[in-house]
């Protein structure tokens, strides 16, 4: 089995003052998930001896900006991530949003389920092509957004037939599972580079070659190429 651990960054709603939106994240086989965590574990203590590894989050609000991304020690830890990640068979997933160039009103009720079934459709098609089952955990939010998009990927899974599928979509919380943590730098990173932060291209750029694609320059899924990173528009 594969799971998809996905976060966001960055609001739909209008009145948020980011410019884009993304959800974003990262596959691992259920195989390697100890040994992911482990590695990701180590990594905190390699760079981090003086703090329980066990007792804080890493968050990408203390490793992204400007200023943290010029420490050297934040700095080779976040790229240490992308190796774990290399390591470990995983493929990164990323969908952005430009508000300005959103048709419709910003309703979160719409494009966050939207965004969801773009990605969980990639995922189905990573599935397929490997001949596995997967899983979809979420970073929770809010009981009602969270039930909301439980149901429509539900939906979507049993009207699409992608019977790989298990389950709709799960939650937890990124202080316990630190691969929502890490799918909370990859969300942070995308958005960053998507609003023209130049300081994290090296970052976006290494996560990027972990995406995944179907290998048929051909194959489309709701009108959009099967690359796990991408924009709705």
């Amino acid at each position: 089995m594969q799971i998809l651990y996905l976060d966001d960054s960055g609001k739909i709603h209008p009145n948020d003052p980011s410019k884009v939106a993304v959800f974003a994240g990262f596959t691992v086989d259920e195989n390697n998930w100890h040994r992911l965590v482990r590695q990701i574990t180590g990594a905190k203590v390699k760079f981090f001896p003086t703090r329980k590894p066990h007792e804080w989050e890493f968050k990408s609000t203390d490793f992204l900006t400007p200023d943290d991304w010029n420490r050297a020690k934040r700095r080779k830890f976040c790229l240490e991530l992308v190796e774990i990640l290399g390591r470990n068979g995983c493929r990164v997933y990323s969908l952005s949003l430009e508000k300005a160039k959103a048709i419709d009103p910003l309703e979160e009720e719409k494009f966050v389920p939207l965004m969801l079934s773009r990605l969980v459709g990639k995922f189905n098609k990573q599935l397929e092509d490997t001949n596995q089952t997967g899983s979809v955990v979420c970073d929770w939010s809010t009981h009602q957004m969270d039930h909301h998009i439980t149901r429509c990927v539900s939906a979507m899974a049993v009207v699409g037939a992608m019977d790989r599928l298990r389950g709709g979509v799960t939650y937890g919380s990124s202080a316990a599972l630190p691969p929502l943590q890490l799918a909370d730098i990859i969300a942070s990173t995308f958005r960053r580079h998507a609003e023209g932060q130049p300081h994290i291209a090296p970052l976006a750029s290494a996560l990027r070659q972990l995406q995944y694609s179907s290998g048929s320059p051909g194959d489309m899924l709701y009108g959009m190429s099967i690359w796990s990173v991408g924009k709705l528009f």
